[in-house]
């Protein structure tokens, strides 16, 4: 019974991890001409006389090798170099935290930030310090810790990505850069809530024109009324005249 409820246990949370149910069929035997070939093309492979220890180091002494060689360099220049360009022909690059969440979810994330005309980017913590060493960008760095996703646009585009932000608690705002300035998360959320900024201009042009008009209206002043007193004194004139022709007939 308590095997019983293990196993149930185990399928419930297997199926709930993986979202999907769980192949725990038996696998089938092959035939006896198969077995038989199975067995006799199994290697056989001598026994290792080195000690566990000498083991170990040699392994990790082939790990640095291949670190330490040309593919290895020139592929960590590639993606210095990719990281780069990532900075420097975007307008806006914004630094999420990313959380663990399955590949579906990721997938719907990655194709809305896409959608909107936006990229999704991933870029190792060490390139990114690299690419932003002795540079104006250097004051990125206290962002480049634990798992980043970057996401980037060669448009001003905060508001979208904002908005689709606060949809996806698994990507957490920590900063970026917008049109050459390094913003903190509650700048960048800042930003997110002003209006567009066609709207700003129109407001901008408004003020000015109505100061201009404003200023064309005080400074005719004076004319307008010099000119409406030299007419009624024109009228009065004339008035006084002719009262005065027709008192002597």
């Amino acid at each position: 019974m308590a095997s019983t409820c293990g196993l149930v246990v185990r399928q419930f949370s297997t199926s709930t991890r993986l979202l999907k149910k769980p192949n725990i069929s038996k696998p089938r035997v092959p035939w006896t001409e198969r077995r038989i070939l199975n067995a006799v093309t199994i290697p056989l492979f001598p026994p290792d006389p080195r000690p566990l220890p000498q083991k170990c180091f040699d392994e990790l002494k082939s790990k640095e090798e291949s670190k330490n060689s040309e593919l290895s360099a020139a592929y960590q220049a590639f993606r210095l170099r990719q990281t780069v360009k990532m900075f420097n022909e975007n307008q806006m690059v914004a630094i999420c935290h990313i959380l663990p969440m399955a590949k579906r979810d990721a997938f719907n994330v990655r194709t809305k930030i896409v959608t909107a005309g936006m990229g999704f980017m991933f870029s190792n913590n060490k390139w990114s310090k690299a690419a932003v060493e002795n540079t104006r960008l250097r004051n990125l760095e206290p962002y480049f810790t634990s798992d980043n996703v970057y996401i980037v646009s060669q448009d001003n585009k905060v508001k979208e990505m904002v908005a689709i932000l606060r949809k996806t608690p698994e990507l957490q705002l920590l900063g970026g850069l917008v049109e050459n300035q390094i913003l903190s998360r509650d700048m960048m959320m800042n930003i997110a809530k002003l209006p567009p900024l066609d709207v700003l201009r129109g407001e901008l042009v408004s003020i000015l024109s109505a100061s201009a008009a404003k200023t064309s209206r005080l400074l005719g002043k004076h004319q307008q009324d010099l000119a409406i007193n030299l007419d009624q004194l024109v009228k009065q004139g004339s008035a006084d005249a002719e009262a005065k022709e027709g008192n002597e007939e």
